[in-house]
């Protein structure tokens, strides 16, 4: 009876330190995915004040080849 004991102390010491291993692993990539994910938020606003400065620029080359007496190019309707 006594070694039964021993070996399921055993086994519950080893589960303990897998449990806890398995615990600072989740920490660990529970902090990795909150980097990741400020990244992409930081990623997504500087890539929406690109898309307004492009936005801004096609306006401009536009207005500048309409002043120019060149061409118009099929200017998409306001909507878009």
């Amino acid at each position: 009876m006594r070694c039964c004991i021993v070996v399921a102390c055993a086994i519950i010491d080893s589960m303990s330190e897998e449990t806890e291993k398995l615990e600072i692993k989740i920490s660990y990539l529970e902090s990795q995915c909150d980097e990741l994910n400020n990244a992409l938020i930081d990623a997504a606003k500087t890539i929406a004040v690109f898309e307004k400065r492009i936005e801004a620029l096609e306006r401009k080359v536009e207005d500048l080849i309409e002043v120019s007496g060149e061409a118009r190019p099929n200017r998409k309707p306001p909507h878009y």
